[in-house]
């Protein structure tokens, strides 16, 4: 089993690029540094800029899946989650990461990379805050490979 606090020991920079399809003008990026202050606290900055069009009730995620390849020093993601606004709307959420280790190297990460699958607790949004527990199951799919030959 992997999280990310296992594969970075906590201390990693992050830039996210959002896609939203049915929004084609909207792009959110976050950028985000992330250092653990022990293993059950981390202190994040996140700087967030771009465009988002689409709707502002979104009230909770799912369908939330990542995949994660490497190339020994830096961590991609690719991902995505279905937004659900308060009217059930469902938004179709993209995004593409790199994660990079601030402090030592990635540890234990298979070179071939690994497909996993997340599940979360649900998050509610008032006014302009935000308020979750994350509560999850992340599973480990072994990856296809395939023989180009």
């Amino acid at each position: 089993m992997f999280n990310l606090y296992d594969i970075t020991g906590g201390n990693y920079h992050v830039v996210r690029a959002v896609t939203y399809p049915d929004y084609p003008k909207g792009k959110v990026v976050f950028d985000t540094d992330v250092r653990a202050v022990s293993e059950q606290e981390w202190a994040t900055r996140i700087v967030v800029s771009g465009i988002y069009d689409g709707p502002t009730d979104v009230m909770s995620a799912t369908d939330y899946q990542i995949v994660w390849t490497s190339d020994g020093e830096t961590l991609f993601e690719t991902g995505g989650a279905t937004l659900v606004t308060g009217s059930g709307q469902r938004i179709r959420s993209q995004w593409s990461s790199s994660i990079r280790v601030t402090q030592g190297s990635l540890r234990g990460f298979p070179s071939a990379g690994l497909i996993v699958n997340a599940h979360y607790s649900g998050f509610e949004v008032r006014s302009h805050a935000m308020s979750y527990a994350w509560e999850g199951m992340v599973s480990r799919v072994r990856p296809v490979v395939i023989d180009k030959a």
